[in-house]
């Protein structure tokens, strides 16, 4: 589930794709579930495992509330720090904040960190490919709003300002960069999923419009446009099949920051950073049995591939991804999960922790 924002993991440890991945905090309709309690309050533990970062440890207390007593229609709110650090030196903390009101007829989003992240790309050469690793130190802040304007339909203006440093690991060149971007974006949702936390059927479709003009201090123009939709069929009384497809692609010359990456929910099982270009596109399916009141297990499976490459030769490359996942609720009155994904991708593979679902 992308609820309303799949938040800044996937975005920068992925190389800062802007179509956050890994924690999902909601999004959908006015119908979800209510926390029952005045606060509900979650001291959450973050560990992670993937080839290129090592193993991640961390902490991601959560907060859930309603703005309103009076108000029975809005999902429940929910505010998160996230701390963490990784056995490659990386390290990167934010805040975030997801506000449902008036009904459900707003919505408001606020996240905010900085962080350090070891990371590497993939070059081709004469003798064959190989890695090269960089570092990028980077600071962000993105807000949001979101108006519902029809039955089921949402749209939002946001803006998010994001500095990066990177710096190539390749030997007798100064290979340090700066670039700042300031975007100014649009989304249009359409939601009608019947739980925004765990949806069992229903859907939710998104087309996402970020532009960054020269106006705003960016080094060039170009305008990032990405289009998902994820559709829900309940099976029996508590099992979920999840479908999902996405597409992505830049017009006009992406930074590298800004570059589509695969891995993360855009496909599960590619950690290394091979695949990367100016556009990607994929589909998948996941299978999430409940076989326990606070517990599941979810098999999925997809395919991506990426065009406009850095690579030329690994555009249009299929990129499989297949693996299975263990889930744990935290927040039963929301079904509100935590856990952990292993997924094997074509020559890389990976392990996710998860907060919520991956789309």
């Amino acid at each position: 589930m992308k609820f309303f924002i799949t938040f800044f993991i996937g975005f920068l440890l992925y190389n800062n794709q802007t179509s956050f991945a890994q924690i999902s905090m909601g999004g959908g309709s006015g119908s979800g579930t209510r926390t029952d309690k005045k606060v509900s309050f979650m001291p959450i533990p973050y560990i992670n495992y993937d080839r290129s970062l090592g193993f991640s440890i961390g902490a991601l207390p959560m907060a859930m509330y309603n703005l309103s007593k009076t108000d029975t229609i809005s999902p429940s709110s929910i505010t998160g720090v996230l701390g963490m650090y990784t056995t490659n030196e990386s390290w990167f903390t934010m805040t975030f904040t997801r506000l449902y009101f008036n009904e459900d007829k707003y919505r408001a989003t606020f996240a905010a960190g900085l962080g350090d992240i070891n990371f590497q790309t993939y070059v081709n050469t004469p003798i064959g490919g190989n890695f090269i690793n960089y570092n990028t130190g980077v600071n962000f802040i993105k807000v949001e709003l979101q108006r519902r304007v029809l039955k089921n339909t949402y749209f939002g203006l946001n803006y998010m300002y994001t500095d990066f440093e990177n710096t190539f690991d390749i030997v007798d060149n100064d290979t340090s960069s700066v670039t700042t971007l300031q975007t100014i974006g649009a989304i249009i949702s359409y939601d009608n999923r019947d739980n925004v936390y765990y949806p069992y059927k229903g859907e939710i479709g998104n087309i996402n419009l970020g532009v960054s003009p020269e106006s705003l201090g960016n080094a060039s123009s170009n305008t990032k446009v990405e289009i998902d939709f994820n559709k829900y069929f309940a099976i029996g009384k508590r099992d979920v099949i999840a479908t999902r497809a996405y597409v992505g692609f830049g017009i006009g010359d992406l930074t590298f920051n800004q570059q589509f990456i695969v891995g993360q929910s855009d496909i599960r099982g590619y950690t290394q950073g091979k695949y990367r270009g100016n556009a990607m596109y994929n589909i998948q399916a996941e299978y999430r049995w409940n076989f326990h009141k606070k517990m599941a297990i979810n098999g999925f499976a997809g395919i991506a591939t990426v065009s406009g490459a850095n690579e030329t030769e690994l555009d249009g490359t299929f990129l499989p991804g297949v693996g299975v996942g263990y889930r744990y609720t935290v927040f039963p009155k929301n079904h509100m999960n935590v856990g952990l994904d292993g997924a094997i991708g074509r020559d890389d593979w990976g392990v996710y922790f998860r907060i919520g679902e991956a789309f």
